[in-house]
């Protein structure tokens, strides 16, 4: 059985994929698992929405308003028509064939957005098992905020930016978690990577990855930050490390400074056991 969800991966697999022990065939009595588009049917009407994708177990079917304040998913209804192949008129279709609402059923509207944050169109990321997906919001950004608190110079500033983690079978926001004053590259996910339940963010601004847990409850759980320090203890053991380089400094400062004075002394009775001197020769 294929596991792959990729359909050239799948063909490839079939080609050169050895029968079992015994057998002359490599696969028998198997039904289509994928089925590729043989026609394409235009001026359906169809939502004004902005269409992002359809995950990969084809369950669910993501789109975004067009002000970018709601999202609004749909579940496919799969085969509702069918026809004899050959030389059929495809322009013979009913009415009924060629509205969307024939293929697809909203199962929900939520709105993430406000009147300053908009959806950002070109994120959405999910989990494996399908259960939550993970959306973005943000404010306009800004190129004239000064940088502070450890801030890189040159890097534009989003007053706000905020991930919904959001249970893709009712629309139910789980949780939420906001960066301000910060810059994470949504476009096309660049900035931000999901393995198994682990999610990782970057932030160019402050030059930190931020590390986070999607729990089975459906919390976003801080797990670590990598960046001015990796581990929890890196800012104690440099700072531990610092004052004992300072000691040892004001100790070596110290001993430079007994050691000038000792030569000064000393210099200082040479000088005048030699004009005590002169004066018993003179």
């Amino acid at each position: 059985m294929f596991r792959g969800t990729n359909v050239a991966a799948r063909v490839f697999e079939r080609q050169i994929l050895t029968p079992r022990p015994g057998a002359t065939i490599n696969l028998v009595r198997h039904f289509y698992e994928n089925l590729v588009p043989s026609c394409t049917i235009c001026d359906i009407d169809c939502p004004d929405h902005s269409f992002r994708k359809i995950t990969d177990d084809g369950r669910y079917l993501v789109s975004f308003s067009r002000n970018l304040q709601d999202i609004i998913v749909y579940r496919p209804t799969w085969l509702s028509f069918s026809f004899k192949g050959g030389n059929f008129d495809y322009q013979s279709l009913t009415q009924k064939a060629k509205k969307f609402d024939s293929f697809f059923t909203q199962l929900y509207s939520v709105s993430l957005g406000s009147s300053s944050e908009f959806i950002c169109k070109d994120f959405f990321l999910y989990l494996e098992d399908h259960q939550f997906g993970l959306f973005a919001t943000s404010t306009a950004q800004s190129h004239e905020v000064p940088a502070i608190e450890g801030a890189i110079h040159g890097v534009p500033s989003i007053e706000k930016i905020t991930f919904h983690l959001v249970r893709l079978k009712d629309g139910v926001v789980m949780d939420e978690k906001s960066f301000c004053n910060d810059f994470v590259n949504l476009a096309h996910s660049m900035g931000v990577f999901l393995y198994e339940d682990l999610l990782c963010i970057m932030s160019l601004r402050y030059q930190t990855i931020h590390i986070l847990q999607v729990r089975d409850s459906g919390n976003l759980v801080d797990v670590r930050n990598i960046g001015s320090f990796c581990l929890e203890d890196d800012e104690l053991f440099l700072n531990s490390h610092a004052q004992v380089s300072f000691f040892h400094s004001s100790r070596s400062l110290s001993c430079l400074y007994e050691s000038n004075q000792i030569v000064l002394i000393k210099h200082s009775n040479a000088l005048a056991l030699f004009y005590y001197i002169a004066r018993l020769v003179l």
